[in-house]
């Protein structure tokens, strides 16, 4: 589950930084969506987590982990809805993730 997390927050840094760095060469939306998708899986696989961690009764600082980062990923989405291209919005919230 960890890999995939992974997978989907470099996923949607890296291209939330190639949205940011082409705004003026190349605009195109296709980078925004991929960032917004990789956020969206993220958030998803987080919720199942989340589901199953309190489905064992896992403990309070491993619920409060999770529910911290898909907090981060709904934030990131609205960013980057409301971003208009000057800052690598997505990067700059995911940048402490790990």
């Amino acid at each position: 589950m960890k890999s995939g997390l992974s997978a989907f927050f470099d996923s949607a840094k890296r291209s939330c930084m190639l949205c940011h760095t082409y705004r003026n060469l190349k605009p195109s939306v296709d980078q925004k969506e991929m960032a917004l998708t990789s956020t969206q899986r993220a958030y998803d696989a987080l919720r199942v987590a989340f589901d199953e961690l309190r489905a064992e009764d896992a403990e309070i600082d491993k619920l409060n982990r999770v529910k911290a980062a898909k907090v981060l990923c709904l934030d990131a989405m609205d960013a980057c809805n409301a971003c208009d291209k000057q800052r690598a919005r997505i990067k700059e919230i995911f940048v402490n993730i790990k």
